[in-house]
């Protein structure tokens, strides 16, 4: 029996690491014990240069620039989004941000795996240095347009929790939160005296804890969108250019330039609501919701059901 290829082992080996970094962040965020989150942290960046390693491996063994398939290209999503986070967590401290990047990272490996193919050499159509530089660019941007949809989601998860204080209590708050983070929410006269009994109002005081300032938030997604808008749009450039040449034409509404198409008109529609009309919290959060669902849909559901040219990413 054959054994595994090196690239296969060390891809293993990042998952399992990534995995119980997810469980501790899991753990960290219901036991708030700070030590489970630098457990977590450390767990990141050893599977980051093993993940990393593989991508390497995975080059050397088929030849090529790793991403000429969908195993290659999530694992490379994968591996932007784990960097992203793990360069959040240290420069920032927002150990929370491991929670969801971890979820989406062992999603993608999980998928990854799932469509697995060995080492070879690509097809004819992928013999281009345009391979290199689109796919490029669309994988990072991708993973980078993913954090614009955690920070959204954080967003209204927080400013939930505000609503939510500031109508039992009556008052704003952040003047309702004791010294050391701890929520002076079940003493005290007004709307106070009831709220540690609610489920949903202690749920909404933890997440005040936990959680930064819903402008903080907001603010972290647009930057997001920010980055990885101009690199999806460059992507989006140097694939019309690769299709010339290949298959003589720059746009041709292939599936999967109609939705790259129409992913890119969703975050520019974000920009420009933002910017020109002023839409920024709520509704800039739930633009990056059908931005996510529009990155998920242009790089699954067209490569694996919906025929066309770029059908051949599947394997």
């Amino acid at each position: 029996m054959a054994s595994a290829p090196a690239s296969l082992v060390l891809f293993g080996v990042a998952v399992g690491a990534y995995s119980l970094a997810l469980v501790g962040f899991v753990l960290y965020l219901g036991l708030r014990r700070r030590f489970l989150a630098d457990i977590a942290l450390g767990l990141v960046l050893l599977g980051w240069p093993l993940h990393g390693a593989s991508i390497l491996t995975r080059a050397l063994e088929a030849g090529h620039w790793p991403l000429g398939n969908m195993y290659e290209y999530s694992t490379g999503i994968a591996f932007i989004v784990v960097t992203v986070c793990a360069i959040l967590m240290v420069r920032t401290r927002m150990r929370l941000i491991g929670l969801p990047a971890m979820i989406l990272a062992v999603a993608l490996l999980g998928v990854a795996y799932m469509l697995y193919v060995p080492p070879g050499q690509l097809i004819p159509a992928l013999h281009s240095y345009w391979l290199t530089i689109h796919v490029t660019a669309m994988a990072s941007s991708s993973g980078i347009l993913s954090f614009s949809f955690f920070f959204g989601m954080a967003y209204l998860a927080r400013r939930w929790a505000d609503q939510r204080v500031l109508a039992v209590t009556g008052m704003p708050a952040p003047a309702r939160v004791g010294a050391g983070g701890t929520a002076a929410l079940t003493m005290g006269g007004g709307g106070g005296a009831g709220f540690g009994a609610t489920p949903l109002t202690a749920l909404a005081a933890r997440m005040q804890r936990v959680l930064p300032s819903a402008r903080s938030l907001d603010l972290w997604s647009y930057r997001f969108v920010m980055i990885g808008f101009p690199i999806w749009s460059f992507g989006v450039i140097c694939g019309a250019i690769w299709g010339e040449h290949a298959w003589g034409r720059y746009w041709g509404w292939d599936p999967k330039e109609t939705f790259a198409f129409i992913t890119w008109v969703v975050f520019a529609i974000y920009l420009h609501a933002r910017v020109t009309y002023g839409w920024k919290e709520k509704r800039a959060a739930i633009i990056t919701a059908f931005g996510f669902a529009a990155i998920l849909f242009t790089l699954y559901a067209v490569n694996l059901w919906i025929a066309g040219l770029h059908s051949y990413a599947r394997a």
